[in-house]
């Protein structure tokens, strides 16, 4: 039996989001756990976020939603694309994905996930200092 494999999303593929194509393939391939949070830094790339890592000595979280992944091979092949983020070449992607830890607020249990992180420059871009791409993009 092979390890179970978890994702961390925060932004459009949040499911109170809206209806989009890329939720049929998270509800397809994957298993919500419920609502979670991750060390980060949040950011408007443009009608959608994107997170950083937070630099040494920052502290910020940004909340999103965990999900157990049934079929990660073929959810990846869905997203990398939809992300942007090309495996073969992550130098020029828009996004990169990586494993990171994220605790699950229903249990403050960790879990290491995935999750697709900013490649590009945030010089330019608007802070999200709550990290809640609902509630701060939505207002």
């Amino acid at each position: 039996m092979t390890e179970n494999q978890y994702l961390f999303v925060y932004g459009t593929l949040l499911s109170e989001y809206g209806n989009i194509e890329s939720h049929e393939w998270v509800k397809k391939y994957a298993e919500p756990m419920g609502k979670a949070m991750i060390e980060g830094k949040m950011y408007m790339v443009d009608y959608y976020p994107g997170i950083i890592a937070c630099p040494s000595g920052e502290k910020y979280f940004v909340k999103g939603e965990l999900y157990r992944l049934k079929e990660p091979d073929k959810l990846f092949s869905l997203l990398d694309k939809y992300e942007e983020y090309n495996p073969m070449d992550p130098a020029h992607s828009e996004y990169v994905r990586k494993k990171s830890n994220v605790i699950l607020k229903s249990d403050g249990q960790s879990y290491e996930a995935w999750v697709y992180y900013f490649n590009q420059s945030v010089e330019d871009l608007e802070f999200m200092p709550k990290g809640d791409f609902i509630n701060e993009y939505h207002k």
